[in-house]
């Protein structure tokens, strides 16, 4: 696949950045004109999921909405591709790491993040989230943007400083992405809102709740609705009281 990849396109792989159930991301060089280059990330489907209708039309409906998302904190994408029947997604590569690693990397060492970064991360993500929710389409309407998996995973820290929100693969938005709410539990269940968690339809505020779950175990290192079983962290979300941070 890698092969065929790199000869029918203009970039090059250059190796497997992270690989998940749906699909891979690669790092990768696009070549251009009088010897151009630029890093960039690849984000594929998994071939067996290519005669998948729906997924293929999240994907695509990904790239759509993303393109026209143009702010600093969040992965700008460039181009949409097809080689035969597989979809590629052409994006801004981040050198760094995500929010996840970053977190995990100051357990490991018995600390947790300093008030001050920690405070600045999600007020980039704010920023990210804040422009996502009020963008209009050319007519003016609002898009109804609503990301429905914000979580650390998808909150990548660069190496210059730069906090930027990624994976729009299950947002939803009006005319542009497959909506299936009601009928799919789509998120990470320990970030979702107790709608996303309850199969009701979402808003902008299910993303401001994930995040203030996100900042919450930012700061205290805890996830307040983790548990083994699925099933108890759907009940947590929707009937838990939420402890106070100084508790944890």
């Amino acid at each position: 696949m890698q092969e065929d990849f790199t000869d029918a396109s203009r970039y090059r792989l250059i190796r497997k950045l992270a690989v998940g159930g749906m699909g891979s991301v690669y790092e990768a060089v696009l070549y251009g004109a009088e010897g151009f280059q630029k890093t960039v990330a690849i984000k594929t489907i998994k071939e067996r999921f290519t005669d998948d209708r729906e997924f293929v039309e999240l994907f695509i409906g990904e790239a759509k909405l993303v393109a026209d998302l143009v702010h600093q904190n969040i992965v700008q994408i460039y181009q949409l591709g097809k080689m035969e029947k597989l979809y590629f997604i052409a994006m801004e590569y981040i050198q760094g790491v995500t929010l996840q690693e970053f977190m995990n990397k100051h357990m490991e060492l018995g600390k947790r993040v300093p008030l001050e970064l920690g405070i600045f991360a999600i007020s980039r993500v704010c920023r990210g989230l804040e422009y996502a929710h009020n963008k209009r389409d050319n007519t003016g309407n609002l898009l109804g943007v609503v990301h429905r998996d914000v979580s650390p995973k998808n909150l990548m820290i660069s190496s210059e400083g730069e906090v930027k929100l990624t994976d729009f693969g299950i947002a939803k938005a009006r005319n542009l992405m497959k909506d299936q709410e009601g009928s799919v539990l789509m998120g990470k269940a320990q970030y979702m809102s107790p709608e996303q968690a309850q199969y009701m339809t979402t808003d902008k505020r299910s993303d401001i709740f994930s995040l203030g779950i996100v900042m919450m175990e930012l700061l205290t290192g805890v996830n307040v609705f983790a548990d083994d079983e699925t099933t108890t962290v759907l009940q947590n979300v929707v009937y838990k009281e939420i402890p106070k941070p100084s508790h944890l």
